[in-house]
């Protein structure tokens, strides 16, 4: 389905949803270098209509005409002439014979949006913004027990068949540790995910009580 809007309606709802912090822009690509034939919010990057595509605009369109599936680009950087940095995100919108004809571009000042977020950091704890989360909530106590599963083997970087016996050794004391031999069936799961039995797995655990 194909659609037919006007580039300056386009661009002003977009920029109406968005907010005055994201300017919008329509180029056609027949002449780039005055192709910008429609804007909102124009004050962030000090353009108007009749300014020339971009230097990534021009690298856009080489690309799309080399290779049909790059027609678009999201959350990149972007600077303007006065300095300041934005977040862009730009879709080549093809013609009748499938052929660049237009890009349709949203760059957004987020300054507010990280002062916003700076605020909200300095009410949290030190350093909590940081933290790894250290406590799973849930009404089951089945995922509680497949999320102390889940974060014990996550930090080994190969998977349980390919581990030695010393290293499964080591994930059931980890385990242990977090108690997740006190959820019942877990001794039995446990041991078909590290593919042993599970007097070895008790054996395990005996050796790591010494």
């Amino acid at each position: 389905m194909k659609i037919q809007i006007e580039a300056q309606l386009l661009v002003s709802f977009i920029a109406a949803v968005l907010g005055e912090d994201s300017e919008v822009v329509v180029h056609d690509l027949s002449d780039v270098s005055a192709s910008l034939v429609a804007i909102s919010n124009g004050h962030l990057s000090g353009r108007a209509i009749g300014a020339p595509a971009t230097d990534l605009a021009l690298r856009m369109l080489q690309e799309c005409m080399q290779a049909s599936d790059a027609s678009y680009k999201l959350n990149y950087r972007s600077k303007t002439r006065g300095g300041v940095l934005l977040r862009s995100s730009t879709l080549i919108i093809k013609g009748d014979h499938g052929q660049p004809a237009a890009m349709l571009c949203v760059n957004t000042d987020d300054k507010r949006l990280l002062e916003l977020q700076e605020s909200v950091r300095k009410l949290l704890p030190v350093d909590m913004a940081e933290q790894q989360h250290q406590e799973f909530l849930s009404a089951s106590v089945d995922d509680v027990g497949q999320e102390i599963l889940h974060s014990v083997l996550e930090q080994y970087p190969i998977t349980p068949s390919r581990m030695s016996a010393d290293e499964k050794s080591q994930v059931v004391k980890d385990l242990e540790q977090r108690g997740l031999f006190s959820i019942r069936g877990f001794v039995a799961k446990t041991a078909a995910i590290l593919e042993i039995s599970e007097p070895t797995l008790y054996r395990y655990l005996k050796t790591n009580t010494h």
